[in-house]
This record gives structure tokens, sequence and C-alpha cells, in this order.
């Protein structure tokens, strides 16, 4: 039996690899939250302002699993893992015995002190409970105050403007989106927001929760009618830890997806894994990887002992803007391909050598699948060549 602890996007996509690879055994998939497993990503952005129904964000029917003979057991937390016996401890019940087993534990949200008895409501947006309870609190004319300039927190200012809000984001960093943009995307993103009348409170040094909003070091304070936490996530790593595994900011895994327990791989948000396109090993909060890991976890837990080597990268939809990257950005040459003016532009990098190294997209979806193909490539393209929209991306650097 392979069991998998958590019923997230990594988990799901473990499941069906397994099955679609042939395994006909018995494949336990277990979350500690009450619903079917969903997409994450709508949860700040499309949950909070669209009227699809939320059965809309379920990755699959929950029939489906049945038919493909996938357990599921929802709403119920995995109390611990023992290696040595290979079992796992869910709740009062027999352990459960498994051959292999996955962990996509995925991350949970940062939180501030005082959050749990604050007057004023104050949430995160990690789960559809929580984009739930917040959509019910953004109404037009609230005052929205927003801890946390990333990426979570940029697109829930873009949601709450759209709704109507009165927003204000808050962070101690100088600019939006300081981890992954590059100073003069940064200031593209912060305009984008300003003319949607959202204001922005950087460089705001510490920031608290009081009875009537927030205060910071550097700003003063800000009263607020609501509060929303984005401060980065952590992983959830508890399990591992107790378990023996090797952690550090994330489940250390090798190149195979497996832990320092050879009949126990990870995937997804929760991993660290080794980098093949910059030096050291890293830990990715994206859907993609978490999609692509899974897979590589699952067939890897067959036997397959295929590596995984993904680049890196994220998106982020704001208002009209779909903001992608992949690879490294911000460092060596810059070259623009298309007008920033337009809304629909792409920022390349190279090293001195001309390979590309990275890419930042403003609408530029398709593009950017084929910048992906460079920096797989490691390709070495004329920066002329990459600045021209006319020439085809895919045949560049073959």
């Amino acid at each position: 039996m392979i069991a998998i602890i958590g019923a997230s996007l990594a988990g799901d996509m473990a499941a069906a690899t397994l099955r679609q690879e042939g395994y006909a055994g018995q494949i336990l998939l277990i979350g500690d939250e009450p619903e079917v497993p969903y997409d994450r990503p709508p949860l700040s952005k499309e949950a909070l302002v669209g009227d699809a129904p939320e059965n809309r964000l379920y990755l699959r029917a929950e029939s489906w699993y049945a038919e493909q003979g996938i357990e599921l057991r929802l709403g119920a937390p995995v109390m611990a893992i023992n290696p040595t016996a290979h079992t796992l401890q869910i709740g009062s019940g027999e352990p459960i015995k498994y051959e292999k087993l996955l962990i996509t534990t995925g991350a949970r949200a940062r939180t501030l002190p005082g959050m749990e008895t604050s007057p004023i409501p104050a949430y995160v947006v990690r789960t559809l409970e929580d984009a739930r309870h917040l959509r019910a609190g953004l109404q037009p004319g609230v005052r929205v105050a927003i801890i946390g300039a990333g990426v979570i927190g940029m697109e829930v200012a873009a949601s709450a403007a759209t709704r109507g809000c009165q927003v204000t984001v808050v962070d101690f960093a100088d600019r939006v989106m300081s981890r992954i943009l590059p100073p003069d995307l940064s200031a593209y993103m912060a305009e984008l927001h300003t003319s949607h009348g959202v204001t922005l409170l950087l460089d705001a040094g510490s920031v608290s929760l009081t009875p009537t909003g927030i205060s910071t070091t550097k700003r003063g304070d800000l009263e607020a009618d609501l509060i929303v936490i984005g401060i980065g996530v952590v992983p959830n790593t508890e399990l591992a830890t107790a378990a023996g595994l090797a952690v550090r900011d994330g489940v250390i895994v090798n190149e195979y997806c497996q832990t320092s327990d050879p009949d126990i791989y990870a995937a997804g948000d929760v991993t660290r894994y080794p980098n093949p396109f910059g030096p050291g090993d890293i830990r990715s909060e994206n859907w993609k990887h978490a999609q692509n890991q899974a897979v590589t976890a699952a067939r890897n837990m067959l036997g397959k002992h295929e590596a995984y080597a993904a680049v890196s990268g994220m998106w982020s939809d704001q208002y009209d803007v779909k903001l992608q990257t992949v690879g490294n950005i911000g460092t060596g040459t810059t070259t623009l391909r298309g007008e920033a003016k337009s809304r629909k532009f792409m920022l390349i990098y190279q090293n001195e050598a001309g390979v590309v190294l990275g890419a930042l997209g403003i609408n530029q979806a398709k593009d950017m699948r084929f910048a992906q193909g460079l920096v797989e490539k490691r390709a070495s393209v004329d920066s002329a060549l990459l600045a021209d929209p006319k020439q085809d991306l895919r045949k560049l650097g073959a």
C-alpha cells in the first residue's frame, strides 16, 4: 500500500500518476481538511471576486477517487509516522501499514501575535475556509489593511479593490513583491495598484495589531475594519521532523524526491530539493512545481529512477495583468521584448556569454513557455534577436 499524507494538488497528482503508471495496489490519500483536493491559487483571486460555485475549485469530482480505487480519508490529521515499523497513526485508531509513503503536507500561512484575539477580523489566505470568511468581509467601502506586500498580499489587494474596498497595503520592505521582483518591476506593479486606488505604506518598519487596526514603527497607526495577513508561509515539516527525517526549512529530498528514509518521498511546497539551474538547493511555492514534482515522485516510488529537474518560476494574476517569472531574474544583462506601456512585454536575463538565465513576462503567457525552454536548454542567444517580437522564441537557441 502507498500512503500519501496531504490531500493537496501534489497529493492528488501523485495518486493519479500511480494509477496511470499501472500501480494496482491500495492508495490511501489522507487530508486534514474536510474538503476534497482543491486548487489554491484562486483563493486570493477568483474565489474572492468571482461568482463561480465553489466546486469549480475542486481538482476532481469526489466520485473520481472511488472510480480509481483511491481511498480518500479527509478531516483526518496524521499524528505520527513510524519509519521503522512503516506505519502511520491517525487519531486513536490502529496504525496503518504502508510500503511507500509520500509527504505532500504543503505549507501554512504565517500569523502575527494577537491575531486570534483581535477585536477586528484578521485573516490569512491559505485554505478554502479562509477564503470563504474573507470573501464575506470584502464589502464595498470596507477599510481593508493588508500586512505584507508579497504575492498573496498584492493579489488580495487587487481582489479587495475590485470589490470596492478601501485598501491599504503595509510592508517593512521599501517596494512591493521585493523577494521575487527586480526594482523596476516592483515600481511597475506598485503603479498598477495605486492606479486602482490602493494605498501603499512601504518601509513601514515593524507592524503589530491594535484594537482599532494596526500600528507601525515608521508610518504610524492605521484604522481598519478588516485585516489580512500575508507575510509568507511555513512548510509543514513537523511530522517529518518527529519521524527523524532530514529537515531544513523543508523536508530535504534528493533529485529522485526521496527523503533521508528510502521508503519515504516528498513533493510540493514542503520539500527542499536540488536545483540543477543554480547553486545549492531550493524550496519552491508554486502550482507547477507541486504538480510536476508529485508526478516524478510517484513514478520513482514505482522504481522509475527519474531525476526531477525543473526550472523554478511563479505566476500571479492582478487586475488585468498576468505576471510570470521563470528561472533567475534580476541578474545579468536585461533585454526588453515588447512595449512596457502596452502592458504586454517580457524582460529576458542573460549572463556574459549570452546564456538565458530567466525571464519575466507581463501578459505574455505563450512566449513565457518558450522562454522556459531557453532556460532549460541553457541556450545562448543574441540579445538583438530576443528583443525582436517578430522572432519566434521556439526557434531561438535551437
